[in-house]
């Protein structure tokens, strides 16, 4: 099996250059919307396929960086400046000749393919000529796109070099020509060449002996019928794959994505190097999800590359293999620097926000539920402008957990302010609990507690504060419980009453205005 142990991309998508090492078992891309994921997955699989014809079937234009065009046709225009697009893909040494030079950018010795989408230099005067009009549009017509190997070898579909299969839940792939190409790929990972050349060719004549046996009796003189044997119409468009009786593509959406991973996955293509997973989550029960995650966790013998947008997916198969990739900017962040510690934590704990909290640029994490529901009143409170408008996340997590997420902002730089309760002893619970925090340790991270230890927790400070609006709620009725201890008992609740009915009127206790003000930089 071939592995993939760096990717680079030049020009390609949004990226004007990015190169990656990458983990020979596991690559699971975390990111936004058009922050690249299924740009490097598309990469991957284009290089891999060999195919001009898949190529120019998206469009050149399609592929291009367009901020790389646009600079161009604002710049001089001249035909050797034109900017080329490329992929590579480096492999471990092989010791294979054919793969093995340095006919790559960093020109250094090693195995490895490439994809290159250049100007076609046999069409320099027509391309002078489109550049010369103003009013002219980007070249794309005299372009071509070339596969070599490292040692300058060329490579196409029928010699690939990379064996690998694309699974997209993010569409819906009940359509004829997408089961098709699967179905394709698989076929192709349990049969040699040899094997698929004989296969067909039995096929081919069993349609020949249907006609002549069974058709033959309703011809005439003059017509015949037949069977199709086209390249629309053969072995491998026929063939498909069953489930339980049933064929995979009638199955529904969700069992698609859950059959196609788990056979990809499965001894069936144990002869593909690489899987392509697209957002594995997609139209998947929680349960199945669940299950999905066991199976890909378990996966040996070939490499995986992921794209989600899920906490279970990213958190739950190994936090250490996520690459987090931001729309904002080219950069990336791998998060192989966390301890296993934490994330095995990850892996196993409970629903945990984990991606709004990686993918977020400024966050307050808070001890509960009551601090969550008001969060948002105080900070308009305190600033005079709503929360929803800012670029801040408001994070619920068990004070225990904290620091788990401290590691992860530490690798990140995320801006993070913790707001939690003192538990009756600042000094042994914050001051030393957040050792290695409360000196400035880190400029992106801030630990703020009320440091009274008589006011231990966070309806306790507010109530000292707010003690009028607070009687004029609670106080009715009391009987056993004094309003500080029903507010205690109920915390939900009451947060919910005062952000529903004095919002406006909240003072804010001054260890969370700190934070708010902190945080908002």
């Amino acid at each position: 099996m071939k592995t993939i142990s760096k990717i680079i991309l030049h020009n390609f998508k949004r990226f004007s250059h990015l190169e990656i090492d990458l983990d020979p078992t596991m690559n699971v891309f975390v990111g936004d919307n058009e922050s690249g994921k299924s740009s490097i997955l598309q990469a991957i699989d284009l290089v891999s396929r060999g195919s001009r014809y898949k190529v120019e079937e998206i469009g050149f234009d399609s592929l291009f960086s367009a901020h790389v065009i646009n600079d161009f046709m604002s710049g001089e225009r001249k035909v050797e400046m034109l900017p080329e697009m490329f992929v590579e893909l480096y492999f471990p040494e092989q010791n294979n000749p054919f793969l093995y030079g340095r006919n790559n950018s960093k020109q250094s010795d090693c195995d490895g393919i490439y994809m290159c989408c250049k100007p076609n230099i046999e069409y320099s005067e027509q391309i002078r000529n489109v550049l010369n009009n103003a009013n002219g549009l980007f070249p794309f017509e005299f372009y071509e796109v070339v596969f070599y190997t490292f040692a300058g070898n060329p490579y196409n579909g029928y010699t690939k070099q990379l064996h690998t299969i694309t699974i997209d839940n993010t569409r819906n792939n009940n359509t004829s020509y997408s089961m098709n190409e699967y179905v394709r790929a698989i076929f192709h990972s349990r049969l040699t060449t040899e094997q698929r050349v004989e296969t067909k060719h039995k096929y081919h004549n069993h349609k020949f002996e249907f006609a002549k046996d069974v058709l033959s009796p309703f011809n005439d003189e003059n017509y015949a019928f037949s069977l199709k044997n086209d390249s629309d119409c053969n072995l491998e468009t026929d063939i498909t794959i069953i489930k339980d009786g049933v064929s995979v593509d009638n199955k529904g959406t969700g069992m698609q994505c859950f059959i196609k991973t788990e056979l990809s996955l499965s001894k069936m293509g144990e002869d593909i190097d690489v899987v392509l997973l697209e957002e594995p989550e997609s139209h998947l029960s929680y349960t199945k999800m669940l299950k999905l995650i066991e199976i890909i966790r378990s996966t040996a013998n070939r490499q995986l590359f992921l794209s989600t947008h899920n906490d279970l997916i990213a958190s739950r198969i190994d936090l250490t293999k996520c690459v987090l990739l931001n729309s904002n900017d080219e950069h990336f962040v791998k998060l192989n620097q966390i301890t296993d510690d934490t994330a095995k934590f990850f892996m196993k704990a409970p629903d945990n926000n984990l991606l709004q909290f990686v993918l977020a640029k400024k966050v307050i994490l808070v001890e509960g539920d009551a601090e969550y529901i008001l969060m948002e009143a105080l900070y308009k409170n305190v600033t005079n402008e709503d929360l929803k408008n800012s670029d801040i996340s408001v994070i619920a997590v068990d004070g225990k957990c904290f620091k788990r997420y401290l590691e992860i902002a530490k690798v990140l730089g995320i801006r993070v302010a913790v707001i939690t309760d003192n538990d009756h002893n600042y000094a042994d619970n914050i001051a030393l609990g957040y050792d290695g925090y409360m000196n400035n340790e880190f400029e992106n991270i801030r630990v703020f507690a009320d440091e009274l230890d008589d006011n231990y927790t966070f309806e306790v400070c507010l109530y000292k504060v707010n003690s009028n609006i607070c009687d004029e709620l609670f106080g009715g009725g009391r009987r056993t419980l004094t309003v500080q201890q029903y507010m205690l008992a109920n915390k939900a609740e009451v947060a919910y009453k005062l952000l529903t009915e004095k919002a406006n009127e909240i003072v804010v206790p001054n260890y969370i205005k700190q934070a708010i003000l902190w945080v908002k930089g």
